[in-house]
């Protein structure tokens, strides 16, 4: 076989082995989390469930804490795929749809199908963000790129002049900023036993209703 050929892939193989230990670590630390908490979960307990050494967790990731927020990434794309969540045919497809009830029918749907998994996940990370400061500097950051996302909405609402008189692109990214947030799903679904699909439909008829004409 060809030196150069060879090389290449077993540079393949190797970066295709790296992000299969990564998913397991990944999939292995969001159960822990879940189910223990932040605090009670250690690099050791990942390192076991993921069937790899704490060294290697320390080697790909840095620390518990850049674990956790690697989980809450995940949990928004749903998949290994690394490709940026704004990027995705699902947001394209919202991004293109000309009537704007369509448009929240159809980020309704997607926020029933991601919330599931990320909420209870920012939920951990909020309550550990609170006495860890690298934490709390993922979770601020990932509310600031919630935010610009709506920002991005909203301007397109704008810009199509599909908000109602008087509502200006500022105010509809507050309104989609707030009925996006996992503390929402929290409430309706995970405490008050909505399904998803209905917690979807109904943020959908809510953005309607305060939006549109």
């Amino acid at each position: 076989m060809n030196e150069k050929v060879k090389r290449k892939y077993d540079a393949s193989g190797r970066r295709a082995r790296a992000e299969r230990t990564r998913q397991d670590v990944i999939e292995a630390a969001t159960d822990l989390f879940v189910q223990r908490g932040y605090g009670a979960t250690t690099i050791a307990d990942i390192a076991v469930a993921a069937q790899v050494s704490p060294e290697t967790i320390y080697k790909g990731f840095g620390s518990k804490s850049a674990v956790l927020a690697a989980v809450a990434r995940a949990q928004i794309r749903g998949d290994a795929d690394r490709t940026p969540f704004r990027q995705r045919p699902v947001i394209e497809e919202i991004r293109l749809e000309q009537d704007p009830r369509r448009q929240f029918l159809l980020y309704g749907r997607l926020l029933a199908d991601v919330q599931p998994r990320l909420a209870p996940i920012m939920g951990v990370m909020r309550e550990a963000a609170r006495s860890d400061q690298e934490l709390d500097a993922v979770l601020r950051q990932l509310e600031a790129d919630r935010l610009e996302s709506m920002q991005e909405f909203a301007g397109l609402l704008g810009h199509r002049r599909a908000l109602r008189r008087g509502v200006s692109a500022k105010t509809a990214a507050d309104i989609l900023w707030t009925l996006n947030a996992s503390e929402l799903f929290d409430l309706l679904v995970l405490r008050r036993g909505w399904s998803a699909d209905r917690y979807g439909r109904w943020v959908a008829d809510q953005l309607t209703a305060a939006l549109l004409p």
